[in-house]
């Protein structure tokens, strides 16, 4: 089986994340992973603030977003790993750095690094998740709503996601992964999981295929024909 993470934030990209790339590479090597998706947060205020304060500059801030999944890629080579790219966006419509919700997080599967550097600031500024989903259609993504039962979180219009991430693993987050799973069963959408890693010891989560994708876009593919395993438990 192939052991991959779906819900990963690394320390210059994610302003929660701890971890560099070279010690997230071994982390997971010891932990007998496969793969990675990257799933650095993409909002404004962590692009504006966060990500131009690491490097210095707003000119170049959608390439300087990748620069931890760059890092890592190389980290993890070393090890056999694959690393995939992805987001945990939250498009101004649903950032939590608003007065009002809604407030959801999105992870974006199949998007490539150039996709986002085509597409960055667009994605910012969808005016709403119909929008979003829209726009994922045309370019081969899915959308998978994360943790959505969290006390922050307020609930979306599932019409317009392809998938629940029934299993978030963040070992100091509340998510309610029974009620999520619950939900993405009786509205028949995508299932998926993830350990939601920030640190050492974070990690235990993610799904088993029967194979290795060949790309992000062929990881969609394995998504939507569901054949294969959410871990559950870490």
């Amino acid at each position: 089986m192939y052991k991959l993470e779906m819900h990963l934030h690394t320390i210059h990209n994610s302003h929660c994340g701890q971890e560099e790339p070279a010690d997230i590479a071994r982390i997971y090597a010891e932990a007998g992973y496969n793969g990675i998706v990257v799933t650095n947060h993409f909002n404004r205020t962590d692009l504006f603030g966060y990500v131009a304060q690491q490097f210095g500059s707003r000119l170049n801030v959608m390439s300087d977003f990748m620069h931890d999944y760059r890092e890592l890629k190389d980290a993890c080579a070393k090890y056999g790993i694959d690393v995939f790219f992805g987001l945990e966006a939250a498009p101004d419509f649903c950032t939590y750095y608003k007065y009002e919700p809604p407030y959801a997080e999105i992870l974006v599967y199949g998007i490539t690094p150039e996709l986002l550097l085509k597409d960055g600031y667009d994605i910012l500024n969808f005016d709403d998740l119909k929008q979003f989903h829209d726009w994922a259609e045309k370019n081969g993504c899915l959308l998978v709503v994360a943790h959505p039962y969290r006390s922050i979180c307020t609930e979306i219009d599932y019409k317009y996601v392809d998938g629940i991430e029934i299993a978030n693993l963040h070992p100091y987050q509340n998510s309610d992964n029974p009620r999520a799973e619950r939900v993405c069963d009786e509205l028949g959408l995508i299932p998926t999981g993830g350990s939601d890693f920030h640190c050492e010891g974070g990690q235990g989560g993610g799904i088993l295929l029967k194979r290795a994708p060949k790309d992000e876009r062929d990881l969609v593919e394995i998504l939507k024909s569901r054949d294969y395993e959410v871990i559950k438990k870490r």
